[in-house]
């Protein structure tokens, strides 16, 4: 039987029209910018973990990758052994609530519903490279759809 993160992660016909239709939102990223997604179960992550667990947490299992190439976004699956070789600049970490909404959402509103899913714990969000590196690949328009605004009030 097929998890529903497998399920969910592997329709990458599905991610990609969804990159195509919220387009010109990663319009600004550099090529080479990407975001992951793991579920929980298989990011090494348990409750209660100290920081230094977390970054140093072994996983195993399946990433659904958005990478950003020349002619725009590209959805792809990597194997994921954890944060150390991840290997993108953002990494949302999702219970099974949250890739149940995602995959639910896969062809409305997916963004909006990660970012609710993010607010509500469902979803756990960690910056893999420094704010100014994050700045200079473009992201604030796509942290800032998700609520996530990194650079603040003041520029």
């Amino acid at each position: 039987m097929t998890s529903i993160a497998t399920r969910s992660f592997s329709d990458l016909a599905a991610w990609q029209s969804m990159l195509e239709r919220h387009g010109p939102l990663f319009s600004e990223l550099v090529p080479g910018s990407a975001v992951g997604f793991v579920p929980r179960e298989g990011s090494g992550i348990h409750p209660g973990k100290h920081v230094a667990g977390v970054i140093n947490a072994a996983g195993s299992g399946e990433m659904l990758t958005w990478l950003r190439e020349d002619d725009g976004m590209r959805a792809g699956i990597r194997d994921y052994a954890g944060f150390q070789d991840a290997r993108v600049d953002l990494l949302f970490v999702a219970d099974q609530d949250g890739l149940d909404a995602m995959h639910d959402a896969i062809a409305g509103e997916t963004l909006s519903i990660i970012k609710r899913q993010i607010r509500k714990g469902s979803i756990m969000f960690f910056v893999m490279k420094t704010k100014y590196q994050l700045q200079d690949a473009g992201y604030e328009d796509f942290l800032d759809s998700l609520g996530l605004a990194f650079l603040g009030a003041c520029r």
